[in-house]
């Protein structure tokens, strides 16, 4: 196992410049002349070679020494060139997103970051806000637009917006024509959920609002995401509860209702880890800090 350290390469090279151990060390490192004497013996001891005949007046390349620098200062200009590259490069966040706000918070996100830091790179994942949280306190993801979560101390949620529960049925459904829904008009109508597993949070506070009224709204149906419980409205004829940002989503043959009555409006946060110190996660406190509410 080599213990040849960079440092030891970039002394070398100072010392065959100067041609001189004391003028490298006093003129380019900053050092004292018998450290880097020693430095020097480690080096050629690992080596097995002498890099230098000393003599009266310095230090002059043996042949040896003469082969190592040219090899040495490749070696030394391509890791200045990565370490340029790396520091020009610009910042890379990990954002995640809950399927279907792609749209909405990706355009912001890109804009007040650049706005803040200078051009950046982004790296999207979509998947349900329990599994973008989960990645968050794993350290997958920098920044997570989710639900908010109080079991989670270890992060941060700022509140940037809330998205009320509507309901997504056939534009001929027999309750279509009407401008506005309650509780009572779905009752008796099939209904298509999201799975629990997926929304979570969607899932609680239907089950939350029906229990207020003594009822309960049993699903017919379960679909797996957004788009598999559009696919099963329009296949049977019933309907769904999903956010209002769905209306964006849904294909033509749908409409969309509000609620009179409805659940409670779901909130949408910027979530982060506020204990983690990085280029990174200043950039992202400073965008949550800057994001427009409402």
């Amino acid at each position: 196992m080599y213990a040849m350290e960079l440092r030891h390469l970039r002394y070398f090279v100072a010392v065959a410049d100067e041609g001189s151990v004391s003028g490298a060390a006093r003129a380019r490192l900053n050092t004292a002349q018998p450290s880097l004497s020693r430095q020097l013996k480690d080096l050629e001891r690992e080596l097995g070679v002498e890099l230098f005949d000393r003599r009266a007046r310095g230090v002059v390349l043996t042949r040896a020494g003469r082969l190592f620098l040219g090899h040495v200062r490749q070696v030394l200009k391509q890791l200045d060139d990565a370490i340029g590259v790396v520091r020009d490069a610009p910042m890379m966040i990990r954002v995640g997103i809950i399927p279907g706000l792609e749209t909405f918070v990706l355009p912001g996100f890109r804009r007040l970051a650049r706005d803040i830091a200078g051009e950046v790179d982004i790296e999207v994942t979509s998947a349900p806000s329990t599994a973008l949280i989960q990645d968050l306190k794993d350290g997958n993801l920098d920044v997570a637009f989710a639900r908010p979560s109080t079991a989670d101390l270890d992060l941060h949620f700022e509140p940037i917006d809330q998205h009320r529960i509507s309901v997504f049925l056939k534009a001929d459904h027999p309750l279509s024509p009407r401008p506005a829904l309650t509780f009572a008009d779905l009752v008796g109508h099939t209904y298509v959920s999201v799975s629990r597993r997926v929304a979570p949070f969607l899932r609680g506070e239907i089950d939350a609002w029906g229990q207020q009224r003594g009822l309960a709204l049993t699903p017919g149906h379960v679909a797996a995401d957004i788009a598999s419980a559009f696919s099963l409205v329009m296949a049977t004829d019933g309907f769904s509860l999903m956010p209002d940002y769905a209306e964006r989503l849904m294909p033509a043959a749908l409409t969309m209702r509000p609620l009179v009555d409805g659940p409670s409006p779901l909130m949408l946060a910027i979530a982060y880890r506020p204990l983690v110190s990085s280029p990174v996660q200043s950039l992202v406190s400073a965008v949550a800090s800057a994001w427009p509410r409402g």
